[in-house]
């Protein structure tokens, strides 16, 4: 069953064995494998439930059905854009389909300096195949990479830059382009078409629009969870209520730990909230002579790591993507005003925009704010960072250029930089990038409910329950010990079915 809490009005009052908190990444995974092994099992989910058919490729009319705050969520300097997905499948539904598995040499960090020895690749292997089976995971075929990839490609040759073409989730692509708006052609395996519909299947019952505000112990453990049916804009329009034995807890990296401070629990290490890490990002534009249409086709499918070593160093690095938009998300992008902006906008069939992403050590924080629907999110840049983060635009604009670009253009709000291949790019690392004189977005926080093997610094064990509260589980990426260095897609969902797996084994425990 898939309901909308918001139509039905007035008070919702559940019973289940298990209630699941997001259905992304994490809780649509959870709650398959929980609903399959025969829980029973509720969902509440604050987004919307859309489906293809409501998918219209309109920027202007999916970017508020399926981001937070429309697409607009910040921190609170308004110096980090961060995209998060607010609907039945979250973020997945909007992602570009990179699929990787968490690097082992990440996987080794974490045991060596988080306390996790359980966490190794031949201990993940199974609920790394399980999900890959599921999500259809496979390699990007050579006719599938668009001609702004194979630009990207061209210059990384030319340099002798290490890259390579990904996998990817889909099915059947029809290689639209429009994969961030939602895939109008139920190509894109993202959790809306893969795990959703395999809980509804097995006896879930998941509830839109329904808001959870709060969770509440009895006798230490989980028992009930509060909120309201929501609309769009978060208004409460009626109650919600779930009696459970356990709480799977997968609202994403801002909205757990608002959740858990808001609900006094889960918190004595003092962590929850705190270590956010965000793959912060900045973009270069490339313009080229000839029309290349880079919104045509899969969006990512070519994947430069020359600048990221973890065997080397396992806490830095930067990685390249190709990355384009649509028209209201470019212009928005594009520094000037005028006719310097128009002439920008005249040239948006030929640019091809690349993107450095940092593993990043910064660490930021979330508290509550003064609505549900607007976590406080703080984070800083340090010096490392900043300028490791501009050497990777650097590197943008060189791979840009020896693929042919008659031009680069850095996108500083003030005096935006435009370069050539004769011209000096060191200049980037003198300006550097610095947050609010640069557009920097992220779409994978993490981090802020770390998974640890000491309940002093960390929220949740190796398997996602809360060090604090037996039958409280974690399963989103703010249970990463550090920033990820890599797409966070399977790693999330990988997780998330280890974690409901060890949910049902200490069930004749959680259950009584």
């Amino acid at each position: 069953m898939i309901a909308d809490a918001l139509a039905r009005g007035g008070h919702l009052h559940e019973r289940a064995d298990v209630c699941v908190i997001g259905s992304g990444g994490g809780g649509a995974v959870a709650a398959a494998e929980l609903a399959e092994a025969g829980l029973s099992v509720v969902v509440l989910e604050q987004g919307h439930h859309w489906t293809s058919r409501d998918f219209t490729q309109r920027e202007e009319e999916m970017l508020p059905r399926l981001f937070e705050e429309a697409g607009q969520r910040q921190t609170v300097d308004g110096g980090v854009l961060v995209l998060q997905g607010r609907n039945v499948g979250g973020s997945s539904v909007h992602n570009l389909c990179y699929a990787f598995r968490t690097p082992p040499e990440i996987l080794a960090l974490w045991r060596d300096e988080h306390g996790l020895p359980e966490l190794s690749e031949a201990a993940l292997a199974p609920s790394f195949a399980r999900v890959e089976r599921r999500l259809k995971v496979k390699q990007i075929l050579e006719h599938e990479v668009n001609e702004a990839n194979r630009l990207v490609r061209q210059g990384c040759q030319a340099l002798g830059y290490s890259g390579f073409v990904t996998r990817h989730n889909r099915e059947n692509c029809v290689l639209s382009g429009y994969c961030i708006l939602g895939c109008s052609y139920d190509a894109k395996q993202s959790m809306l078409v893969t795990y959703v519909p395999s809980a509804d299947a097995a006896g879930a019952r998941i509830w839109s629009n329904a808001r959870a505000e709060r969770i509440e112990l009895e006798g230490g453990r989980p028992r009930r969870v509060w909120g309201h049916a929501v609309d769009g804009a978060g208004r409460p329009h009626g109650t919600v209520e779930v009696e459970t034995r356990a709480v799977v807890l997968a609202a994403g990296a801002i909205a757990s730990p608002d959740l858990l401070l808001r609900s006094g629990i889960a918190n004595s290490s003092g962590q929850v909230g705190r270590n956010l890490h965000l793959h912060p990002s900045v973009m270069a534009a490339g313009v080229f002579e000839q029309e290349i249409h880079p919104y045509r086709g899969i969006p990512q499918s070519y994947y430069v790591d020359e600048f990221i070593d973890l065997a080397r160093d396992p806490h830095r690095g930067v990685i390249l993507m190709p990355i384009t938009g649509f028209p209201i998300l470019t212009s928005v992008n594009l520094p000037g005003f005028g006719r310097e902006h128009y002439q920008r906008m005249r040239a948006f069939s030929r640019t091809v925009g690349l993107l450095a992403l940092l593993h990043d050590r910064s660490a930021g924080s979330v508290s509550p704010g003064a609505s549900l629907s607007k976590p406080e999110i703080r984070y800083a840049l340090d010096e490392d960072d900043g300028r490791q983060l501009a050497e990777g635009v650097r590197h943008c604009a060189e791979v840009l250029l020896a693929a042919g670009a008659r031009e680069v253009l850095v996108p500083w709000h003030r005096d935006p930089l435009v370069l050539r291949a004769s011209d000096d790019l060191a200049q980037i690392d003198r300006r550097g990038v610095r947050l609010g004189e640069i557009t920097v977005a992220s779409t994978h926080p993490q981090s802020t409910c770390r998974m640890g093997g000491d309940p002093a610094t960390s929220v949740v064990g190796a398997f996602g329950e809360c060090h604090d509260v037996p039958g409280l589980f974690v399963a989103d990426m703010s249970v990463f010990p550090t920033s990820l260095g890599a797409p966070p897609q399977i790693t999330t969902a990988a997780l998330a079915d280890r974690t409901a797996r060890h949910l049902l084994d200490r069930w004749d425990e959680l259950g009584s």
